[in-house]
């Protein structure tokens, strides 16, 4: 379990980066913070619920709320903002339930996060000036259409340390046989109120969240690791057979392990246990062109 304020990475009033998350533990900070999935799929949790972030998709954060990132592609490319927006709550539910009006702003929010980062990354003449032009823009532009509108309870803390409890337990102890009535168990919870409780925060039962997690450790194995057998991977990553490590990757990946062996063999993913690691950045760029309006890029 893992819980600490990150105040001290800010080291400048606004901080946008691009990288690619591995794994990021249960952490808050003195800022807001949106998240911009340019490329693959993230898992994130916010309190005590588990959001899986798509391409495209965009993520706000509001300042002092719990939360973590984990990867669930090794292949993903995110930017993030970070600010602290004085005075204002940010509404942190996930793209699908935004409105429509929200859902239409879209666009106008990575056109000021994609220039935000082109500005912080090139440092022309007077970026500093353009950056803080782009951040008023951003936050009238939250403050009208984004404002929390569900205070946080303090008593939502304790199902939030459960919820990071839960997922840490299962990160630490995937590759051995870990049940939900274990977990039960051992936290004097009964199994029937784990098995609801952690249907309804993210979205999966106990037995195929884990079976997913698994499955997404192992792709680093069947991608970087030709000399190692498939069922020595399999059983690596806590699969009690072959027979259902194959049929659970054919159900998850439309092929079968060793199909997805040979389409990425020459495929190079980032290393598990770093927060973040290193991106291209000339894919960065080819990304995010679309929403960069050329006739400001002063580079």
């Amino acid at each position: 379990m893992y819980l600490s304020n990150r105040a001290e990475i800010l080291e400048e009033e606004s901080r946008i980066f691009a990288h690619s998350v591995t794994q990021c533990d249960l952490h808050h900070h003195d800022a807001h913070e949106c998240l911009w999935v340019v490329k693959g799929r993230i898992r994130v949790q916010v309190m005590d619920e588990i959001l899986l972030l798509q391409e495209g998709d965009v993520l706000f954060i509001n300042k002092e709320l719990p939360h973590a990132t984990q990867s669930t592609e090794d292949d993903n490319l995110v930017l993030c903002l970070q600010y602290n927006f004085a005075g204002l709550a940010l509404d942190s539910r996930p793209m699908k339930d935004w409105s429509l009006v929200q859902k239409s702003l879209l666009p106008k929010i990575k056109q000021l996060i994609a220039h935000l980062w082109w500005e912080q990354h090139y440092k022309a003449d007077h970026w500093q000036q353009a950056q803080t032009s782009l951040l008023t823009q951003l936050g009238l532009l939250c403050t009208r259409y984004f404002p929390s509108r569900n205070p946080i309870k303090p008593d939502l803390m304790e199902s939030t340390l459960l919820m990071n409890d839960l997922l840490s337990q299962i990160s630490l102890r995937y590759q051995e046989h870990i049940s939900l009535s274990l977990l039960a168990e051992e936290r004097g919870l009964s199994e029937a109120y784990l098995s609801r409780y952690f249907k309804a925060k993210v979205g999966e039962t106990f037995l195929r969240y884990l079976t997913l997690y698994r499955l997404e450790k192992s792709l680093s194995d069947l991608a970087q690791k030709p000399n190692k057998a498939v069922s020595e991977i399999a059983f690596d990553h806590g699969f009690p057979s072959v027979k259902a490590f194959n049929m659970a990757f054919r159900r998850e990946y439309d092929c079968t392990p060793t199909e997805f062996r040979l389409k990425h063999e020459k495929v190079t993913l980032v290393n598990v246990g770093q927060a973040y690691a290193g991106v291209d950045l000339v894919l960065l760029k080819q990304r995010i062109m679309p929403w960069l309006d050329r006739q400001f890029l002063y580079i």
